[in-house]
């Protein structure tokens, strides 16, 4: 691995890692309670994840891309 290779890398983990927060709140609000939060939590907790999803296979197509073919998306 070259050294672009390297620092494509560790933008990617950089990303990642301040991005998870964000993806952890969602989950989290995918496990509260129906009953005393209401669906909407829910709801809102399904968007959340599937755009996380979604920004984490865009940013890993980018990257392996420039890359080559480096897998590391932390999942």
């Amino acid at each position: 691995m070259d050294q672009k290779d390297h620092d494509l890398l560790q933008t990617k983990d950089e990303i990642f890692n301040a991005f998870r927060p964000i993806e952890q709140l969602f989950k989290i609000m995918d496990t509260s309670s129906v009953e005393i939060y209401g669906e909407l939590t829910r709801s809102y907790a399904d968007v959340g994840i599937t755009l996380c999803q979604s920004f984490r296979q865009k940013l890993n197509a980018i990257l392996t891309a420039e890359t080559g073919d480096i897998k590391n998306d932390h999942r």
